[in-house]
């Protein structure tokens, strides 16, 4: 019986640098490692005497070869062989080793009778300490386990014959060599000053072995055009030639020492429009940075570059600078720590034209990102965080759970914030990106979270200021239900509600109520804080319907605004039924082509008539033409109700409803197609600034009509610009017994007024007069004649003045003469004035030009 043990010894701590040739006694071929171990072993000839010879102790060697013919030194008679063969399986976790018996022919002829092969494999692995066997006849196959890791693998064959035990020498696998290359990875590029790219990639393993590399790259989208670069030595290539604004797609790929091949890379994509050097930028504060761009396209000049910072903000053109021709750079100063980006765009006529490529400006510090936190009572442990940030920066949340109080973190982070463990920091799997928003689980409500950014491809360096929560002070609670609201006689709003049953802290509460009554204003109003589940809110009328919302939040302590609730329309409180129906009027508009005539009522609002018992909730059309049967439609308050009406005759009436009944007193209308009866004998109109008077009269001999409505259509606004007719038409109803009519409220100076005289029959012959308000720009001009005549007599009474004042200013003064002196001329009397003045002598006067204070008279003859 032949018995073989084979022993396999991992040894993980290293890989031997082996060549091709240095398997221990074994090559490396197609991925697989070969070996070919022969033995001399004693053999047993059993004669018929019952001799047996016993050869000395056998020795083993090993061929590097798998088949002995190609080995330098081919088998003996006794020799018996082994064909080894190994491989990695799988997903290159589990080593396989196969032993195979190959005896000489010679041996096997000496051999009455042959014996059965036996192969016993012992496998031992020093990283899990685990002994296992596997046997086999005439072939044997073992399989060890590498975890995933490359290992040195030594092999060792023990052959015993008739207690004569063959050892074989120490073989050695290297699974590093059994592998091909894994394929280069962190494939860029880069440019420089002069616009060469310099494409660069690195290896898997930095001790990697690969001696030669291949890249292709493609501008084709079916990929079957492709350009070959070959490199030897080096991880680098100048890929030239390559055009702007093309898309490019590149691969590499390896060749190990054994002349294995890697698969081709991940395919890199890139396009050359323009590049920046340095592309990412790493300051502090205050210091002076400079960026040069590459402009890849030849038709961009330097000289018509335009700086962007943050793709929003130009940088003056005093600090830019012209490096070339296709090259400009940029020097600025960053103030505050954070993330920032430089774009530098061409100038294209009075605009220019940016490239989504940038700069990349990694300012070290601390910023605010203003984040804010809320948990929602549905979901206790889970808490969403807002941010702000750069649009251009990729953040990533981070947070740390403290078992503390907020108020005493920082005196803790004071003594551990040097030894602060990232394995107690966890991330927020999807607030990395672009996101500004990101959900936390798995929260705890009482313990204390410090959440903060950090800036991707920060170093760890950018991040903003932390904030410290406690999820429980951060509690969205869940809105009110089971909102309930009544409108009471006495012009109050009675509202009720039931509280979130968590959390269980004390609420407060926000209502908010809005009037449901057609067109009316839609504007909330909002009374609060609350501390009850329900309110009594005073009204200015009653019968309205009102929407009612209520929201709450935590009463002391911080947090938020529960949602809005379920909006609630409140029932209005009612003892009897409405009495009379709504006043309403018509608008008819034809419609030629499909031969039917459109109609809307305008509903005006019930008026009270002193019963607030007695509501008005909806209203009832009813419909009755003639020879044919009634029909009605009821429908809440509304403003306005459509409908068609052909040439028959058509009376509509309007009924109030409530829960308790409908109105008995109503008014009603009468479409006819016939002529209508002629009764109004004038109708004229005069306007002011506000106010319009109309009056009117009636032919004699003619029944008096029931009532009048007066319509009038706003001609100044843009028909266009109003969808509907109803929003310019406005109408008012007066009694029969009036003939004058004052409307003061806006006006615009142009409305056409219509007077309608009603009959219970129908309509009579309407009256049209177009009131026209004077031109105001001939007031304007009155007013500019009035105030320029002001002006005139005014200043042709200074003037008048001021020409006194001249004629007068070179008399001299008569009490500065020396004959006047000691007269006093106030006591003068008229007579003696006039006998003083008049000339007895001749005295002539010379007036100086100068000013003087004594006049000289000469006396002639």
């Amino acid at each position: 019986m032949l018995a073989l043990l084979v022993n396999f010894i991992t040894i993980s701590q290293g890989l031997a640098a082996l060549s091709p040739s240095d398997g221990r006694g074994g090559v490396y071929e197609d991925l697989k490692w070969k070996a070919l171990l022969c033995c001399e072993l004693p053999f047993a000839q059993t004669l018929d005497g019952g001799l047996s010879e016993h050869p000395p102790v056998g020795q083993c060697q090993l061929l590097n070869a798998t088949k002995p013919e190609f080995s330098s030194k081919s088998p003996t008679h006794s020799e018996n062989c082994l064909d080894i063969l190994c491989w990695l399986e799988g997903e290159r976790t589990n080593l396989i080793c196969n032993a195979k018996s190959y005896r000489a022919a010679a041996a096997a002829s000496l051999l009455t009778i042959r014996p059965q092969l036996v192969v016993q494999m012992n496998v031992l692995s020093d990283e899990t300490n685990h002994a296992a066997q596997c046997a086999g006849e005439e072939i044997a196959m073992c399989s060890i386990s590498l975890h995933g890791n490359d290992a040195n693998v030594s092999l060792t064959i023990s052959i015993s014959l008739n207690e004569t035990t063959v050892v074989s020498p120490k073989m050695q696998v290297s699974t590093h060599h059994l592998r091909r290359p894994d394929p280069p990875v962190n494939l860029h590029y880069n440019v420089t000053i002069e616009g060469e790219v310099i494409f660069r990639w690195s290896d898997t393993q930095p001790d990697s072995y690969a001696i030669n590399y291949e890249i292709r790259y493609s501008s084709n989208s079916s990929l079957q055009q492709w350009e070959m670069v070959k490199v030897k030595g080096r991880s680098w290539v100048t890929l030239n030639d390559l055009s702007s604004g093309i898309r490019y797609m590149v691969q590499v790929r390896c060749q190990s020492h054994f002349n294995y091949w890697s698969e081709w890379s991940q395919p890199f994509y890139f396009t050359l429009d323009v590049s920046y050097i340095p592309a990412e930028v790493f300051t502090t504060p205050g210091s002076e940075i400079t960026v040069s761009a590459v402009f890849h396209n030849r038709s961009w000049r330097a000289s018509k570059a335009v700086w962007m910072l943050n793709g929003q903000v130009k940088i003056p053109e005093s600090q830019y600078r012209v490096i070339n021709e296709q090259v400009s750079a940029v020097t600025v100063t960053v103030d505050e720590p954070g993330f920032d980006t430089l774009m530098c765009c061409h100038q294209w006529g009075e605009r220019f034209k940016c490239i989504i490529a940038y700069a990349k400006i990694y300012t070290e510090g601390m910023f605010n990102a203003d984040i804010t936190c809320q948990s929602k009572n549905s979901e206790v442990d889970t808490m969403s965080c807002e941010w702000n940030k750069s649009a251009w920066a990729q953040v990533r949340l981070l947070y740390r759970q403290y078992t503390s109080m907020c108020e005493t973190i920082s005196e803790i982070e004071g003594s551990e914030e040097a030894e602060e463990s990232m394995s107690l920091v966890k991330e927020c799997p999807s607030g990395a990106g672009d996101h500004r928003e990101c959900t936390l689980r798995n929260l705890s409500l009482f313990s204390c979270y410090k959440i903060w950014l950090e800036v991707e491809g920060g170093r760890g360096k950018v991040r903003s200021f932390p904030v410290y929560v406690l999820p429980i002070d951060c509690v969205k609670p869940s809105s009110p239900t089971v909102l309930e609201a009544t409108t009471l006689p006495n012009k109050t709003l009675s509202v009720s509600w039931r509280r979130p049953h968590l959390p269980v802290y004390d609420m407060q509460y926000e209502l908010r109520f809005v009037a449901l009554r057609g067109m009316a204003n839609t504007q909330w109003k909002v009374i609060g804080p609350l501390l009850e589940p329900q309110a009594e809110i005073q009204l200015e009328e009653s019968c309205v319907q009102f929407e009612v919302d209520v929201r709450c939040r935590r009463l002391n302590g911080s947090g938020y605004w529960s949602d809005w609730s379920t909006s609630y329309t409140s029932v209005v409180y009612n003892r009897k039924a409405p009495e009379m129906g709504p006043d309403f009027w018509r608008i008819i508009q034809e419609d030629p082509v499909r031969s039917v005539t459109n109609v809307t009522l305008i509903i005006k609002q019930p008026v009270l008539a002193g019963d607030p018992y007695s509501c008005v909730e909806g209203l009832v059309f009813e419909h009755q033409a003639s020879g044919r049967a009634v029909w009605s439609n009821e429908t809440s308050l509304v403003q306005f109700h459509s409908f068609q009406w052909r040439k028959e005759a058509h009376t509509v009436t309007v009924i109030s409803r409530n829960t308790l009944g409908i109105s008995t007193r109503n008014r009603n209308i009468t479409l006819l197609h016939q002529p209508k009866r002629r009764v109004v004998r004038s109708f004229s109109v005069v306007a002011n600034a506000s106010c319009v008077y109309l009056s009117w009269s009636l032919l004699s001999n003619h029944p008096v009509p029931q009532s009048f409505v007066i319509e009038w259509l706003d001609l100044n606004k843009d028909p266009e610009q109003d969808m509907s007719l109803t929003n310019r038409l406005q109408w008012v109803r007066v009694q029969s017994t009036s003939r004058d009519l004052s409307l003061c409220r806006r006006f615009y100076g142009s409305e056409e007024f219509t007077l309608y005289p009603v009959f219970v029959d129908g309509e009579g012959e309407p009256v049209r007069y177009t009131a026209t308000r004077g031109d105001p720009a001939a007031y304007i001009l009155l007013l500019i004649i009035a105030f320029l005549s002001v002006v005139l007599f005014v200043t042709l009474l200074i003037s008048q003045n001021q020409m006194r004042k001249l004629m007068w200013k070179d008399v001299p003064n008569p009490n500065n003469c020396s004959w006047a002196k000691g007269m006093d001329f106030r006591q003068v009397s008229g007579q003696a004035a006039l006998s003083f003045y008049v000339p007895v002598k001749k005295y002539n006067c010379i007036f100086s030009p100068f000013p003087y204070k004594n006049c000289d008279l000469k006396y002639h003859n």
